[in-house]
């Protein structure tokens, strides 16, 4: 019956809806440790600059989709993950500078042309969740 298809439809999208919320507060959760775990490694005097590198590169390399992009204060790259590169706009972003004082994540979208189709040229869109952070290296 109607009630029935309508009670199966809210139902589909509250369960759509608390399934992209979880993966939300995971991706936050996640950046949020990575963030911690990088300052204390960028902060550490004992290390050298190569072994803080490598401890980065450690410390990234369990998670999936992770791009990460080191700048010192003249905004030279100090490391970049294989994707870091595409955060360089973010960076530039006023977003980013407001953001980094506050050590929060935001959402950082990207218009990237979709390439033909058939209904003609259309803009792909994607966004990322960006935690900044200023550290030294």
């Amino acid at each position: 019956s109607l009630s029935t298809i309508l009670a199966f439809i809210a139902f589909t999208w509250f369960m759509l809806h608390s399934v992209e919320n979880h993966f939300a507060e995971q991706d936050v959760s996640d950046l949020q440790q990575i963030s911690t775990t990088l300052n204390r490694i960028l902060q550490s005097p004992v290390d050298p600059d190569d072994k803080k590198i490598s401890k980065i590169k450690e410390s990234i390399a369990s998670y999936r989709n992770v791009a990460l992009l080191l700048l010192n204060p003249r905004g030279e790259v100090l490391f970049s993950s294989a994707q870091g590169a595409a955060l360089r706009p973010a960076v530039n972003s006023a977003d980013f500078s407001e953001h980094s004082r506050a050590r929060d994540v935001f959402l950082w979208t990207v218009e990237d042309p979709a390439g033909p189709m058939d209904t003609g040229s259309e803009m792909k869109m994607e966004t990322y969740r960006i935690i900044a952070s200023s550290g030294q290296a």
